[in-house]
């Protein structure tokens, strides 16, 4: 049996009860947070957006955990003798950024704003009595506009405050830190969300989107083939971007929680940080250590090889159809409800099908990284350990000073340009156990 195979197997075979645990707590917790969030939000949006990002929180941790839970079976990739629960912060801290771009791209932070919206805005009308001239800063609305904009510029110098000075805070700050750096984040992606529906809804309305769009009514009138022919590449490139690059983003995410490294920086990025200075150095150098581990990571998909990512491809679109045939046939085996019975069961139906599809999706995703790492020619390493010493250590390219992710985690040091974190003290692995 090829040792993919085996691999998957004894992901499945090992993990499968705690990969269900992890993913229903993950989702559990996030629902709870969203209606908390949104009934905050009915009397203050700020305190809502406060707690929203916790809820995004609540699966990226879930997720963190799956990964770190299924490594102990990964024969390619060796576990740190420091593990434990510094590990598991340190991971979840890296996968920040990467998760949220992947979480704001396929749309999910868009539906959690959405539902935020519509929980606070019913709070909000019911307790004015309906009177919009009452609402004031309730109700959940968010825009491009101070509020969120004021959010991330104070969460971001606060992560830089409790990073600069960590050596002479309580460890409890640790907490803080992490929480300021989701919410920077999430208002950042969050901005990005509204901005994007602006352009979008700009465009619509523009002379020369009419124009086109003129163009293209005519085409199909007089021209079927043309139009067909156009209609049929629009649907080429939607089946192409969701089967390489989903498969690829997953990829991206686990390169990024089991630390991939490789010897190659973006020289762009080397001699960019080498002409900064003073300020908008040490700022510069704090935004791009997040892109670290994600550029990092990235090699995990293109250094692979096309034979790994063509199998990895195919898994995955396996499980897709296998996910949507598995959803499609519970709810024909439900039949047919009024309107009532779906909005309060259709959550849980999905949630049934997603806590088998979940783990098998964890297990694909771990057994292609494990695959990769395996190929000498790639090049890559993840969280190698050096016998009878903390860490295996190498200096960073981009940080010329002490790194915030260091200075976040205590006794943790950031290496290279891959952003990889190590831990220098010996726990007991808790997660997987």
């Amino acid at each position: 049996m090829p040792q993919p195979l085996r691999t998957f197997g004894r992901i499945l075979a090992r993990h499968w009860p705690a990969l269900i645990a992890w993913y229903l707590g993950g989702e559990a917790l996030h629902q709870l947070l969203v209606q908390l969030a949104g009934f905050v939000g009915g009397y203050t949006t700020l305190g809502g957006l406060l707690l929203l990002p916790l809820a995004v929180a609540a699966k990226l941790i879930a997720y963190v955990a799956m990964y770190l839970t299924v490594r102990r079976s990964l024969p390619h990739v060796v576990r740190p003798e420091g593990e434990g629960y510094r590990e598991f912060a340190v991971a979840i801290l890296v996968s920040i950024l990467p998760f949220f771009a992947f979480y704001s791209a396929w749309g999910m932070l868009n539906a959690d704003l959405i539902e935020f919206f519509n929980i606070a805005s019913s709070v909000a009308f019911f307790d004015t009595k309906f009177d919009a001239e009452q609402l004031a800063d309730r109700g959940g609305r968010v825009s491009v506009g101070a509020l969120p904009i004021a959010v991330l510029v104070i969460a971001l110098a606060l992560r830089l405050a409790l990073s600069k000075y960590s050596s002479r805070l309580p460890s409890w700050t640790l907490a803080l830190a992490a929480y300021a750096e989701v919410l920077w984040t999430f208002m950042l992606f969050t901005l990005v969300v509204q901005w994007w529906a602006g352009v979008e809804e700009w465009l619509g309305g523009t002379v020369g989107m009419g124009w086109l769009q003129g163009i293209g009514d005519w085409f199909a009138i007089n021209i079927a083939p043309v139009a067909a022919l156009w209609e049929g590449v629009q649907w080429l490139i939607g089946v192409l971007a969701a089967v390489l690059l989903v498969p690829a983003a997953w990829l991206a995410v686990a390169g990024v929680i089991y630390g991939t490294t490789f010897d190659s920086a973006p020289a762009v990025v080397q001699r960019g940080l080498a002409a900064l200075r003073g300020t908008a150095a040490t700022l510069s150098r704090t935004l791009l250590q997040r892109f670290e581990s994600l550029w990092a990571a990235v090699a995990v998909v293109w250094r692979g090889g096309p034979v790994i990512f063509g199998g990895a491809v195919l898994a995955y679109a396996l499980w897709a159809l296998a996910e949507r045939l598995g959803t499609r046939g519970l709810l024909q085996l439900i039949g047919g409800h009024e309107t009532w019975f779906w909005s309060a069961f259709l959550p849980l139906i999905t949630i049934a099908v997603a806590v088998i599809a979940e783990p098998l999706r964890v297990a694909i995703v771990a057994t292609v990284y494990d695959a990769v790492i395996a190929r000498p020619e790639a090049g890559l390493e993840a969280r190698e350990m050096e016998a009878g010493a903390g860490v295996h250590t190498l200096p960073s390219r981009l940080d010329g000073e002490a790194g915030h992710l260091a200075e976040f985690a205590g006794n943790v040091e950031v290496e290279r340009a891959d952003g990889i974190v190590r831990d220098e003290e010996d726990s007991k692995d808790r997660v997987g156990e």
